[in-house]
C-alpha cells in the first residue's frame, strides 16, 4: 500500500513536471515549488505537443493565459529623471558612401561646426537604420561608408544642481558627437547605449553633429546577419519605428549581407541628480543566498552619499529585500559592491520566469538625488568542466540553478523589427509560438536582441544566445580587436538578463578567441562564451586554449547534411535514410545551425507577398515562387514527394513542407539521442519577419506553422519516445529521451507501425528512463512490413507505472527511402 501511495506520488510529481513544460509553469530545474496553477486543467494529458495548426493557436492561447502573470510590473515606476526628446527635424549626407577594404578613417570635415549650412542635405528621420542591397546574390557584399547626422533644438540649461546628459540608445557602429561644434567623445559597438555630461554645453539653441562610421573597412565585425533584415527594396533600404515607411519596394532576393548604419535608436536629454547612478549590475549568488550589485555612479563633486539598494519582486508576490551603506563618492565615475541577503529568494527559470527589479536610490542628507533601476533574476548558469564537475554528466553540459538542463533551441532574426514597429502582441506570440513547440532555448543569429526583447525573453521564460557576429571580414587583425571591444559592451548590456546564458561573437571562421574571452570575463566572470557559432563543420575542432578557460567556454559546430543550397548537395542530397546520426566525443558542444528549406503555403503566398512580386501563381502552375533555392527536379524534392516528381506549385510546397519536416526530425533525434556529446541544438531558423524573405524558416510571416514546425515540437518534447530505422529500413531502435534532471522507473513503452487501418509490427517494454540521458529500450524487426508497402506511420507512447500517457511521438515515414536508398531518385 505505502509502495503504491509512493508511486502515485512519483507519477503525479512527472505528469506536472511535464504538462509544466507544456504550459510554461511549475516545477523547475533547480527549483522545487508548488503544483502549476491550473495545469491539470488547462490541457488533457495524452501529447505535449501540437500536431496541427488549429492545436498551435489554441496551445499559444492557453500560453497567453499561463504566462500573462509574468508580464506585469509590479513595483511603482521611478518618477526622479526626466527625458526629453533631441531632434525633430535632422539633415543627412554621405561623406563617403562606399568605402573599400584597407581604407583609413579620414580626419573629418568641418560639418560639425554651429554655423555650417545643412540646408542642401537629405532630409532624414531618427530613429532611423540604413543599409544598401543590390541583387543578384552574386553582389552581395557589405557596404563601408561614412555618413552625417545634423540637428538642432531646443534646450535650457538645467536648474543646478541638476545635470544634463545627452544620451544615444544605440548607433551603428560608431559614433563620433559633437554638440555646438565642441566634440563630446566617441563610441562604438551598436548593442551599447552611451552618453555625455552636456550640462555646461546647453544653450537656448543647440546644434547636434553625429558622424557615423560603418563596414568592415572601418572594423566594424562582418557577418551575415544583422539588426534587422536587409533585402533589397527598390523605394527605401531602411527601417523606420513605422512599419508603413520601412523596406518599402521589397523585392525578390535571399541576400542578407549582414550590416547597415544610423542612428537606429531614441537620442534624448536625460537629467539626473549631482550624483547619479549611471549602471547596475545585478547577480544573484545562490550559495550565500545574496544579490551581489555593482553601482556604478557619476559625481560632479566629491560628496558623502547614502545609498540604498531595494530588491522588489517584479512579476509575482513575495518577499522585499533592502540594504543602505554610506560612502563617498569621489569625483568623476566610481564603483560601489553592495551584497544584499536574499533569503528564501524565488529562482528564475524556463517554467517559473519570475524577475526582481533592483533599484538603487542615492540620498544626501536624507534627500533624494538620484535612482536607477534595472531587472535581474536570481539564477545560477554554468558549464560542467573540471573545475566545475557533476556527477555522471560530461565536460559540456549545462547546469541551470545547479541541475542539468538541455537547449532545445532555434535560430530567430528580425524580432527587433517587431519591436520597432511596437508590433508587441505579434512579438509575444511568436515567443509564445517557441514556447508551445517546446523549445526553451533561441540562438539569436549574428546579431543581439533589442533590451524590450530581451526582457520579453526573460519574462517569458526563454533561454537565448545573443550573437555578435563577426568572421567575414578580410582584416582579420583589426576585427579582432573590435571583438575584443564588443565582447566588453556586449557582456555589459546582457549582465543582467537571466535569460541571456551564451555570448557569440563569430560565424563559421577561424580565429584566436583568446582576447574575446578574456575582455568578457573581466566584466562577468561566470558568463559562457561561445567564440564562434560553426566552429566546424560536421568534425569537431576545439580551441588551443589553457585548461582555466574551459569552465567558461563551449564548443560549437554547424551541420549542413540535407541543406538546400548547391554548396551543401552531394553527398547528402536528399538522403534522408542518413540524416540520424548519434554523435560520440568526450566533451560535450552545441550545434549552432542546421536545417533546409520549405516553401511558404499558398494562402501565405498568395495573401501576404508584395506585390511587385506580381499575382501569385495558382497552385496548379508548373513553376516555383518567391524567394528559394529550390529547384524543381532537385533530389531533396523527390524525396520529400515520397519518390515521385512534383508537377506544380502546390506539390512543390507540400514536397519541400515534407522533407523539411522529415530532415529535421531525423537530424534532432541524433542530437537527442546523443546527451554525452550534444548539449543543444539551435535549428536554422524559426521565422520570417519580412514576407518571403527566406524560406528556411519553419513558421511563415502570417505565424502560419510549417509541417517542419510541428516536427520539432514532437522532437523537442523534454521527455519522449523515439525511433531511428537501421540495417536499410529492417530494423527499427526504440528509445526514450529525457531532459528532466529525475529518474523515472518502471515506465513502459509502447510501438506501432502501420499504415491505413493495418498494423504490421506492435509490441511494449518496461524501461527505467534515465535521468539527463537516453535509453535505448529495444531493437525492433520491421520484416514484417510488405515491401509493397512504402509508407508508414510509426506511433510510439510512454506510460508511467499506473499506466499514464507521459508523452507520445508520431511520424509518417517514406521507408522505401531507407529500404531502397538512391534508387528512389531513378
Amino acid at each position: 500500500m505505502n509502495k503504491n501511495r509512493r508511486n502515485l506520488t512519483y507519477v503525479t510529481w512527472v505528469v506536472l513536471c511535464i504538462l509544466a513544460w507544456a504550459v510554461g509553469t511549475g516545477p523547475t530545474s533547480g527549483e522545487s515549488t508548488d503544483p502549476p496553477r491550473g495545469a491539470g486543467e488547462q490541457r488533457g494529458f495524452a501529447c505535449t505537443a501540437p500536431s496541427t495548426p488549429e492545436e498551435v493557436t489554441a496551445a499559444v492561447k492557453r500560453l497567453r493565459e499561463a504566462c500573462a502573470p509574468y508580464l506585469r510590473s509590479l513595483p511603482r515606476p521611478l518618477e526622479v529623471r526626466t527625458r526629453t526628446a533631441v531632434g525633430n527635424e535632422w539633415r543627412f549626407k554621405f561623406e563617403m558612401a562606399q568605402a573599400e577594404e584597407g581604407t583609413e578613417k579620414p580626419e573629418p570635415p568641418e560639418w560639425f561646426r554651429e554655423d555650417f549650412d545643412d540646408s542642401s542635405w537629405d532630409k532624414a528621420t531618427v530613429p532611423e537604420w540604413r543599409y544598401i542591397a543590390k541583387k543578384p546574390q552574386s553582389q552581395r557584399r557589405s557596404v563601408s561608408c561614412i555618413s552625417w547626422y545634423r540637428t538642432r533644438f531646443s534646450a535650457a540649461p538645467p536648474k543646478p544642481p541638476r545635470r544634463a546628459f545627452l544620451v544615444f540608445d544605440g548607433v551603428d557602429w560608431e559614433a563620433e558627437v559633437w554638440l555646438n561644434g565642441k566634440f563630446l567623445g566617441g563610441h562604438k559597438v551598436y548593442c551599447e547605449p552611451f552618453r555625455f555630461d552636456v550640462t555646461s554645453l546647453l544653450k537656448e539653441t543647440n546644434t547636434l553633429a553625429v558622424r557615423v562610421i560603418d563596414g568592415p573597412a572601418f572594423g566594424e565585425p562582418h557577418a551575415y546577419w544583422s539588426i534587422f533584415p536587409d533585402s533589397p527594396a527598390g523605394d527605401n533600404q531602411r527601417y523606420v519605428p513605422d512599419r508603413s515607411r520601412s523596406v518599402r519596394g521589397y523585392q525578390k532576393s535571399s541576400i542578407h549581407i549582414g550590416n547597415g548604419f544610423g542612428i537606429f535608436r531614441e537620442v534624448y536629454l536625460e537629467t539626473t541628480g549631482e550624483t547619479c547612478v549611471s549602471e547596475i549590475f545585478a547577480r544573484g549568488d545562490l550559495k550565500k543566498q545574496c544579490v551581489d550589485v555593482k553601482v556604478e555612479m557619476d559625481a560632479d563633486a566629491a560628496d558623502d552619499v547614502g545609498v540604498e539598494v531595494q530588491v522588489l519582486p517584479e512579476n509575482f508576490e513575495g518577499r522585499r529585500y533592502r540594504k543602505t551603506v554610506s560612502c563617498r563618492a569621489p569625483k568623476g565615475p566610481s564603483t560601489q559592491a553592495i551584497s544584499v541577503p536574499m533569503p528564501e529568494a524565488k529562482l528564475w527559470s524556463p517554467q517559473s520566469p519570475r524577475l526582481y527589479r533592483c533599484r538603487v536610490i542615492v540620498r544626501r542628507d536624507g534627500q533624494l538625488v538620484d535612482a536607477k533601476d534595472v531587472l535581474f533574476g536570481y539564477r545560477s548558469f554554468s558549464i560542467v568542466s573540471r573545475k566545475n564537475p557533476y556527477p555522471g554528466l560530461p565536460d559540456g553540459m549545462f547546469l541551470l540553478n545547479g541541475r542539468p538542463i538541455f537547449l532545445r533551441g532555434t535560430s530567430v532574426q528580425g524580432l527587433n523589427a517587431l519591436s520597432y514597429w511596437n508590433e508587441r502582441d505579434k512579438l509575444v506570440d511568436c515567443i509564445l509560438m517557441l514556447k508551445a513547440a517546446n523549445f526553451n532555448a533561441v540562438r539569436v543569429c549574428q546579431h543581439v536582441s533589442f533590451p524590450e526583447v530581451r526582457e520579453l525573453f526573460d519574462r517569458l521564460g526563454i533561454i537565448s544566445e545573443q550573437d555578435q557576429g563577426g568572421g567575414r571580414n578580410r582584416d582579420r587583425k583589426k576585427a579582432l580587436a573590435e571583438l575584443a571591444h564588443a565582447g566588453t559592451a556586449l557582456a555589459r548590456v546582457c549582465y543582467n538578463n537571466p535569460g541571456v546564458v551564451l555570448l557569440s561573437f563569430a560565424n563559421e571562421t577561424k580565429m584566436e578567441p583568446r582576447g574575446i574571452i578574456d575582455a568578457v570575463l573581466a566584466v562577468d566572470d561566470e558568463r559562457i562564451v561561445k567564440p564562434i557559432s560553426g566552429n566546424h563543420n560536421e568534425s569537431p575542432r576545439r580551441y588551443d586554449l589553457p585548461d582555466s578557460y574551459w569552465s567558461n567556454v563551449i564548443d560549437d559546430f554547424h551541420t549542413y547534411i540535407g541543406w538546400y543550397n548547391e554548396w551543401y548537395g552531394p553527398p547528402w542530397e536528399g538522403q534522408i535514410w542518413g540524416f540520424n546520426q548519434k554523435y560520440e566525443g568526450r566533451r560535450a558542444i552545441t550545434v549552432g545551425e542546421y536545417g533546409a528549406e520549405a516553401l511558404d503555403a499558398h494562402k501565405t503566398m498568395r495573401d501576404h507577398y508584395p506585390t511587385q512580386f506580381g499575382p501569385t501563381p495558382p497552385p496548379e502552375a508548373d513553376t516555383l515562387w518567391g524567394h528559394i533555392q529550390t529547384r524543381k527536379a532537385d533530389k531533396r524534392q523527390i524525396a520529400g514527394f515520397g519518390g515521385k516528381r512534383p508537377a506544380n506549385l502546390g506539390e512543390y510546397i507540400e514536397a519541400s513542407q515534407n522533407y523539411q519536416a522529415v530532415l529535421l526530425a531525423e537530424i534532432t533525434k541524433g542530437f537527442r539521442l546523443s546527451p554525452r556529446r550534444i548539449s543543444g541544438y539551435f535549428q536554422f531558423h524559426f521565422i520570417n519577419m519580412l514576407a518571403a524573405n527566406w524560406p528556411k524558416a519553419i513558421v511563415s510571416y502570417d505565424l502560419r506553422p510549417k509541417k517542419g514546425y510541428l516536427a520539432m515540437a514532437q522532437v523537442n518534447q523534454p521527455l519522449v519516445p523515439l525511433f531511428r530505422i537501421t540495417d536499410r529500413g529492417t530494423r527499427m531502435e526504440v528509445w526514450t529521451a529525457n531532459d528532466l534532471p529525475k529518474e523515472l522507473k518502471d515506465c513502459e513503452v509502447r510501438w506501432k507501425v502501420a499504415a491505413g487501418e493495418t498494423t504490421f509490427v506492435d509490441g511494449r517494454k518496461s524501461v527505467d528512463v534515465a535521468a539527463s540521458n537516453a535509453v535505448l529500450v529495444k531493437k525492433v524487426d520491421l520484416s514484417a512490413v510488405p515491401q509493397e508497402v512504402a509508407h508508414v506511420t510509426i506511433s510510439l507512447v510512454l506510460l508511467s507505472p499506473t499506466g499514464d500517457i507521459l508523452s507520445r511521438y508520431e511520424q509518417k515515414v517514406f521507408l522505401n527511402a531507407w529500404r531502397l536508398e538512391d534508387a528512389i531518385f531513378e
